[in-house]
């Protein structure tokens, strides 16, 4: 009896060293890097690539290394014929293992994007820790440029880039929806950047990069086709239901008016006109004015309903231009593929395998803009 008390407590004193071994197979967190965003461009050697990757510093992060006036962050870069060897080059150097785990961001160079990003997107695709909401975007030139921007406002240059998709100022492009448009032989759109050095009162009147959103890019087959204005991406993100507030200015024949709108919606379906499915897209948003030159008086409904007017059509002119930009490119930006799958399954599932050539040729829209205006204001006398 006494051995087998012995026998049983030796096995529940086993089996505890067990249970609090800790996790042998992994590696400890001060032994990782954790790439905040990467950077793809085509390299200057024919059939390579540039890969840059952002990474924290955590040595200067800590209290006693922030005050030594570094950078927190660090960007490395690698070329090879494939983005895995391009990896591993910067892997072969590092004192840290990399871990995807924390990337949000990633830029395309615009020559690496006008020939194709489907081998990024393959490798993306087989990295188990790499979030699909990820942010895409595409740099005006060289995507490396966009890696060394000055974040004033946040701590490290991936921060920045994430901030302009969460903020829906402009275009908001995940991978998600990239995987999902190229399985359904549809398009996309993404936002275009462009960095250009500028004096910052912040950094003591030194030039800095500054990074700001241009507009737009449009994909076709993961390859992109095209280019949108900024006024033009601001419509598509409306139309994506992407897009927060926005502040146009229009000119009547009587004022020159600025308004912000807010309560920005879109809707989008299809309908069948002689047995061809015709897509209807309606933006419908309230607006507030800013200003008006010469002022409005209290009584003066016409001009405010001029201003409407105006502003209806200049929106639907952006949305209209784009989605034409797209079509001549047969690139389905606002996907409305699906909608034409939610509607009437059986017409998709006989334009699905032609879908490119249908969009180009034969497919037909309409957009319809209604603008609000809530609140005209008032102005103190003098």
């Amino acid at each position: 009896m006494n051995f087998r008390r012995t026998f049983l407590k030796l096995g529940i004193i086993l089996t505890c060293c067990l249970v609090c071994s800790g996790c042998w197979s992994k590696v400890e967190i001060n032994e990782r890097t954790f790439i905040t965003a990467m950077y793809v461009d085509k390299a200057d050697t024919p059939g390579e690539i540039e890969v840059t990757l952002n990474m924290p510093l955590p040595n200067r992060l800590s209290p006693e290394g922030a005050g030594t006036g570094k950078n927190p962050y660090a960007a490395v870069s690698a070329t090879a014929p494939t983005i895995a060897d391009a990896i591993e080059r910067i892997q072969t150097d590092l004192t840290r293992k990399i871990s995807w785990g924390h990337t949000r961001v990633i830029v395309f160079g615009q020559a690496y994007a006008r020939e194709g990003i489907e081998d990024t997107m393959e490798w993306i695709a087989r990295q188990p820790l790499f979030h699909l909401s990820s942010y895409v975007m595409v740099a005006n030139g060289r995507a490396k440029d966009v890696s060394d921007l000055t974040p004033v406002f946040e701590e490290i240059p991936s921060d920045v880039l994430r901030e302009f998709s969460t903020e829906e100022n402009l275009l908001k492009t995940q991978m998600l929806s990239i995987f999902t448009s190229n399985k359904m032989n549809q398009g996309f759109a993404c936002s275009m950047l462009d960095a250009k050095k500028t004096k910052m009162v912040s950094e003591e009147g030194e030039s800095k990069k500054w990074v700001s959103q241009v507009g737009g890019s449009i994909f076709r087959q993961m390859r992109m086709v095209a280019t949108l204005s900024a006024n033009e991406a601001r419509a598509v993100a409306w139309a994506g239901q992407n897009l927060d507030s926005l502040t146009i200015s229009v000119q009547t024949k009587k004022q020159k008016a600025s308004m912000k709108l807010y309560n920005m919606r879109s809707d989008i379906h299809v309908k069948l006109q002689n047995g061809e499915p015709h897509f209807v897209i309606n933006l419908a948003g309230k607006a507030e004015l800013n200003s008006v030159i010469p002022v409005l008086k209290a009584e003066d409904i016409v001009s405010v309903t001029d201003i409407e007017q105006a502003a209806n059509e200049k929106m639907n002119a952006h949305l209209t231009q784009a989605v034409r930009t797209a079509k001549k490119e047969g690139a389905d930006i606002l996907m409305l593929g699906y909608r034409l799958e939610w509607r009437y399954p059986q017409i998709w599932k006989k334009l699905r395998p032609a879908w490119i050539d249908y969009v180009k040729n034969d497919l037909q829209f309409t957009v319809n803009t209604k603008i609000n205006i809530q609140f005209v204001g008032s102005e103190s006398s003098f």
